[in-house]
């Protein structure tokens, strides 16, 4: 990846890459087969990144207990990838198909159980406040998960709504790895919680500038079908902002209550959304958001990983993909 803020830690994701492959094998063949299809399938690998990033520029040195943290945490994130797929009945993820239409449903169930498992025995030996972080956030994924189901084809759905379930199921773990890397570096309680709130912001920032790329991006590049958030009924900030606008705002509202739509229909819809303010206004939100979050790094000194950060900040808003 030819990004600034990846070229600062590439030996270290190199290191996570190979530690993810380590730690996910099996005794029986197939279903390391399926862990790593699931780990090799190009994804960005933002929350190990920022793990790192964090632990580097609190000043850290000794990285290994670091990228341990962060193996860990892009295993579980995977993980939950593979049970989001099937609850979602989604087809493809990162371009290929997802796990459980080339595996089974069955199979990928219990590839995604062991990953979990294997992801927190790299954390076995851990201290009980990097323990307590993880597990806040792997609940918090599942609760922010919980509420957007309850939400979905829901038209009443608000602003805050959403950014309540993304809140659990995005952000929280990639504040989580930020934390743990400040915390490793051995960083004061006020920079911990201060880059961790940075890390936090990123992250909703990160997850609004996804469901604009469900409705505004392209399939080749995002390896995702465009719509997909639309046929599953997806509270998305696009769809909110759409609902508001006076012209179109009924009609989306009439697609977005309907469980049975059609991909077709879908096009249409997206159509409409592209025809009121909403991707504009969330792509605003999200920068707004990224941009607020820097100042919480001034706790920090300045060097090639806090500009990094801010970088990876920067790419997040700005990315394709």
């Amino acid at each position: 990846m030819d990004e600034p803020w990846y070229s600062s830690i590439s030996g270290d994701l190199d290191k996570v890459e190979k530690l993810m492959m380590n730690t996910v094998r099996s005794k029986n063949r197939e279903l390391t087969e399926i862990c790593n299809y699931v780990l090799n399938s190009n994804g960005k690998r933002i929350r190990p990144a920022m793990c790192i990033l964090s632990f580097r520029a609190c000043g850290g040195k000794n990285v290994k207990k670091t990228l341990d943290v962060a193996t860990a945490i892009e295993i579980i994130h995977n993980a939950t990838l593979v049970h989001d797929d099937i609850n979602d009945e989604g087809d493809l993820r990162r371009g290929a198909q997802a796990a459980y239409r080339k595996y089974s449903i069955g199979k990928s169930i219990v590839a995604g159980d062991f990953m979990f498992a294997q992801g927190f025995r790299l954390i076995g030996s851990a201290s009980p406040e990097i323990v307590d972080f993880i597990v806040d956030a792997s609940a918090a994924m599942a609760a922010g998960e919980f509420i957007q189901k309850e939400f979905e084809h829901n038209i009443s759905v608000t602003e805050g709504d959403y950014l309540k379930i993304i809140e659990g199921k995005t952000a929280r773990l990639i504040e989580c790895g930020a934390k743990i890397g400040a915390f490793l570096a051995g960083a004061d309680i006020d920079s911990i919680a201060k880059v961790g709130e940075f890390a936090f912001q990123t992250g909703l920032a990160f997850q609004i500038v996804d469901d604009v790329l469900d409705v505004n991006g392209d399939e080749g590049t995002t390896g995702k079908r465009i719509g997909s958030d639309m046929v599953e009924g997806k509270p998305t900030l696009p769809a909110i902002y759409a609902m508001q606008d006076p012209v179109y705002g009924k009609k989306i509202k009439d697609f977005f209550r309907n469980k049975e739509i059609s991909w077709a229909e879908v096009s249409e819809v997206i159509a409409l959304i592209k025809k009121t303010d909403a991707i504009p206004r969330c792509m605003e939100k999200a920068k707004e958001i990224a941009e607020a979050s820097m100042g919480m790094l001034d706790v920090i000194d300045d060097s090639v990983y806090k500009r990094s950060l801010i970088d990876l900040s920067k790419f997040i808003v700005a990315r394709n993909r």
